[in-house]
């Protein structure tokens, strides 16, 4: 178990106000230990040692004003206050015990009408706060969201009271510029952007550039996006609101609209969205290790033969995503495909994802997928030399070129009636690309806002 005395942040020395508040609490803890020792008949300097710890503990952690409070208050009340850095695999019946603490209370929060879903599932690297009174929980906090914090409290008459804490999120907009140099992720995190956001700029301009194949040194991006702070604390980075992106010479720009549905897209200035009807390619992989073509040695087979699908090379286990929308119509094995899977899309499409290792799970004929979806995952099955994925497009049940069918794929154009909205949301968006300012969100209030869980 990981608590959060942190001594061992310390340089050996106590100094300066932790030193006084150190001394004025083990002064406590002495004279608290008379009593101990007048009611216990085993070694009084044991429990001075732990009594002193335990009261110590809070004002030995470098922490923030608030947290300075928060330990005095509950060494004043004989609390023990703990985090725990929840580990892999971790649930509250494991941190409870290892803790020691009352496995009645935790049966009695798990029972609380709508709090057994908030405490479920924990993730790793997370941080559980505890407070108890000789094993009894007389409080615990989690945070749930980046902005809302649980917290539950034992009240003498009614039990634990359960409330969920709202602490409102600053979304700035943020524009910056980076160069390729090497790669994407390097150039991001040069201009400043993290990873997630890298990622969704490769998202957002996949239809038309390939982030493997295409890029190429000089390139560059502009990129408006949303930086996300709470009470003055980075937590990271939103939305992106406008983007633009020069490959090799070739412009393309990408603006955010949110229509009437509350949904939000991405279009080009000019209202043609920029999700294209399949992807141009299903699977992140490392190299195309064949094309389509009209005559290829068979790498086993040793025949001359047509190759009519893309090989896309990649590790066994990677993913393989829907294409397009669509609908399963095969899930099997088929000759030297090996595993194959392949679904039907509007206008007499299809497409077929050959040589998977194994088909995504529940995923059955008949079931709809949804563009981007993972129906699958690489592999090397049937006549196949290495893990790759085998893709190919069909039209009326000819083969086709995937990387020039995808291509010729029309965009939907943004409907004539949300076109006055679209103009009103994109132009500042697209001038902020230019240098021109966004207006700042308005200050948030330093109030939070509870609601009520449960009582028990």
């Amino acid at each position: 178990m990981i608590f959060s005395s942190h001594i061992h942040h310390m340089p050996g020395i106590i100094s300066g106000p932790a030193r006084v508040r150190a001394l004025q609490l083990l002064c406590c803890a002495v004279v608290a230990w008379a009593g101990v020792r007048a009611t216990s008949d085993s070694d009084p300097s044991l429990h001075l040692a732990e009594a002193a710890f335990n009261v110590m503990e809070p004002a030995l952690r470098p922490a923030s004003p608030a947290n300075v409070g928060a330990a005095m208050q509950a060494a004043e009340a004989g609390l023990s206050r703990i985090e725990v850095i929840v580990r892999r695999n971790d649930t509250l019946d494991q941190i409870f015990r290892r803790l020691e603490l009352s496995m009645s209370d935790l049966a009695n929060l798990r029972a609380m009408q709508g709090l057994k879903v908030m405490l479920d599932r924990l993730k790793p690297g997370e941080v559980l706060t505890l407070s108890h009174r000789a094993g009894e929980l007389m409080g615990f906090e989690r945070r749930l969201t980046p902005s809302e914090t649980l917290k539950v409290k034992r009240d003498e008459e009614a039990g634990f009271i359960a409330h969920v804490e709202e602490t409102p999120l600053t979304r700035t907009p943020v524009t910056t510029h980076g160069v390729i140099r090497s790669s994407l992720f390097e150039a991001a995190a040069s201009a400043g952007l993290r990873d997630q956001t890298a990622l969704a700029l490769a998202d957002l301009f996949g239809w038309d550039i390939d982030f493997v194949l295409d890029l190429r040194s000089g390139d560059d991006f502009t990129v408006t996006y949303e930086q996300v702070s709470r009470e003055g604390e980075r937590l990271g980075d939103g939305a992106i609101l406008a983007a633009r992106f020069v490959n090799q010479g070739k412009t393309y720009e990408a603006v955010r609209f949110i229509g009437e549905d509350g949904k939000a897209r991405y279009f080009t200035p000019d209202g043609r969205s920029l999700r294209k009807a399949f992807l141009k390619a299903p699977v992140e992989f490392s190299r195309i290790s064949s094309v389509f073509a009209a005559a290829r040695k068979h790498p086993i087979l040793n025949l001359i033969r047509a190759h009519k699908g893309v090989d896309y090379a990649a590790p066994s286990g990677t993913p393989v995503r829907a294409a397009g929308d669509g609908r399963v119509v095969f899930r099997g094995q088929k000759g030297g495909y090996g595993n194959v899977l392949e679904i039907e899309h509007p206008g007499k499409i299809t497409t077929r994802y050959g040589h998977l290792s194994r088909f995504a799970a529940n995923l059955r004929p008949g079931d709809k997928v949804s563009q981007g979806e993972v129906v699958a995952y690489v592999g090397m099955t049937g006549l196949a030399t290495g893990p790759h994925l085998h893709f190919e497009y069909l039209v009326h049940g000819e083969q086709r070129n995937p990387q020039t069918a995808v291509k010729s794929a029309e965009a939907t154009q943004l409907e004539a009636a949300l076109r006055p909205a679209f103009q009103r949301q994109s132009g500042p968006l697209l001038a902020s690309l230019n240098g021109s300012p966004l207006p700042l969100p308005p200050a948030v209030p330093p109030v939070t806002a509870t609601r009520a869980v449960a009582a028990r």
